[in-house]
């Protein structure tokens, strides 16, 4: 797993909050903002709330494509092995550090259980297939299970026969008795 894994998912690089995209030279700015920014210099505090990093903003980010293919890669091997070495990169001291582990738990289902010869989980609709990541209840490996086919559509009815004289019959949305 990637040291800067718990960067990569939840923080977004530095923005900056200026009206002036380039502080590197003055020579870019029209006479007016040259004129503003000298202006400004006279006022400016070097204080904690003009520091260079504070007019730089970090915003939290959800990318969360990385850990679903970190995981996704560790299909075959032991649970326990996995999440020591997610526990080892990651500080879980820290929110951030909780955060990830919390949609770690959203792409793997850790509570898969066998029933009727089959890996369900719950739900609360009761218990279902696992489908997606799970770990394996016995043997404690990741398991991928594919998603079941869909129930195919039935036919939509145009026509229902109720007895020999009464019918009805479906145009264009709507039902005639015929």
């Amino acid at each position: 797993m990637r040291s800067d894994m718990h960067k990569v998912i939840v923080e977004r690089p530095r923005m900056l909050r200026s009206k002036w995209k380039n502080r590197k030279t003055a020579l870019r700015l029209s006479e007016s903002q040259r004129a503003q920014a000298i202006g400004d210099a006279e006022d400016y505090d070097s204080g904690r709330s003009r520091a260079s990093s504070a007019r730089h903003e970090k915003y939290l980010n959800e990318n969360l494509a990385p850990l679903k293919r970190y995981l996704m890669g560790q299909v075959g091997r032991p649970w326990d092995k996995v999440y020591g070495e997610i526990c080892r990169t990651i500080d879980t001291r820290s929110a951030i550090g909780l955060h990830v582990l919390q949609h770690v738990e959203d792409f793997i289902e850790l509570n898969a259980f066998i029933e009727d010869g089959k890996v369900c989980e719950r739900t609360w609709r009761g218990p279902v297939e696992v489908r997606g990541l799970f770990v394996h209840p016995v043997t404690g490996i990741i398991r991928f299970a594919k998603r079941r086919p869909s129930q195919p559509k039935r036919a939509e009815l145009s026509l229902i026969a109720v007895n020999e004289t009464l019918e009805f019959e479906k145009i264009d949305g709507l039902w005639f008795q015929m």
